[in-house]
């Protein structure tokens, strides 16, 4: 299928971006002016708050949504390789999703790299996720907790989920939005969409060694979940690629893994999208709307 229209005019807008010609801090000033031309929904209360964390203060905001709740909560870790990204690079989002799922999120703001390598933004996530589960009182989320993310985001959704397994966490959901799960060269989309549209195989080899300290740590299942020896006991999870996106083929590989280990899993494949396109009107509205409707069955059901 063709890209969608707005997807064009979103590539369209984007400069040509050469990491290794490119400030870190201009790179994230760049990321986060894409934000500013996009429309942010209007929802009850926002609130930025510190969650205390293990290795340091944690900045996050909450979202309440505008009309009605179902009391659950989601905690969302925002994408950008680990590198770049924010709360306020992805506000608009999370106001829609807020809205979408009629649910509290709690938008992490977690360390990047190359300040913080690998596992910082691990312990940031998984300190917040724990964080939220001992105070879904403070925020009135009597219906459980999903972890949700894009892209590294994603990544972090996906690691928190078998780390609150592992620590007899329980989490309600996951919602992995094209994840990274490993690195990949050989696959079908890694090798079509590599070199071009929105994610080169350049940009993200470029993430990897900003935020990984030596190359064994790309063997690390906090850093390639799909690595995990066991992947059962995994909560619920729903699994979003894009047509277009060289991510996409692991993230379906991923969903198909956490399928034959028993795990609960929808897999659903967004046709002429590409990576990123949550943030566009139309194609990322609707796709909002989907995971919000997915959340609230969720949140009603009686058993994770």
């Amino acid at each position: 299928m063709p890209l969608y229209p707005e997807t064009k005019r979103f590539l369209e807008l984007i400069p040509d971006v050469d990491p290794e010609k490119i400030e870190v801090d201009a790179f994230r000033q760049a990321f986060r002016g894409l934000a500013q031309m996009l429309p942010r929904e209007p929802v009850d209360h926002i609130e930025d708050i510190k969650i205390p964390g293990t290795q340091c203060e944690i900045p996050a905001r909450t979202y309440t949504p505008a009309l009605g709740r179902n009391s659950g909560g989601v905690v969302y870790f925002h994408g950008g390789g680990f590198v770049v990204g924010d709360i306020e690079s992805h506000d608009p989002f999370c106001r829609a999703l807020a809205n979408a799922s009629r649910s509290v999120v709690i938008s992490v703001d977690y360390r990047l790299a190359p300040e913080h390598k690998f596992p910082a933004a691990v312990i940031d996530a998984f300190d917040s996720v724990t964080w939220s589960l001992k105070n879904t009182e403070r925020f009135g989320i009597t219906q459980g907790i999903v972890v949700a993310g894009d892209s590294s985001g994603g990544n972090l959704s996906a690691v928190c989920a078998l780390k609150c397994r592992d620590s007899g966490l329980a989490l309600k959901a996951g919602v992995l939005v094209f994840p990274f799960t490993s690195f990949d060269v050989a696959s079908r989309s890694s090798v079509e969409y590599g070199d071009s549209l929105f994610l080169t195989r350049k940009l993200g080899n470029w993430f990897g060694a900003q935020y990984l300290s030596c190359p064994e740590d790309a063997l690390n299942p906090l850093f390639s979940p799909i690595l995990a020896s066991n992947l059962g006991g995994v909560a619920p999870t729903l699994v979003i690629t894009a047509e277009y996106d060289p991510l996409r083929d692991q993230g379906e590989a991923y969903a198909d893994l956490l399928a034959k280990a028993g795990v609960m899993v929808t897999s659903i494949r967004i046709r002429g999208a590409t990576h990123g396109f949550i943030a566009l009107p139309g194609t990322g509205g609707d796709v909002c709307s989907m995971i919000g409707g997915y959340l609230s069955r969720v949140f009603r059901a009686r058993v994770s």
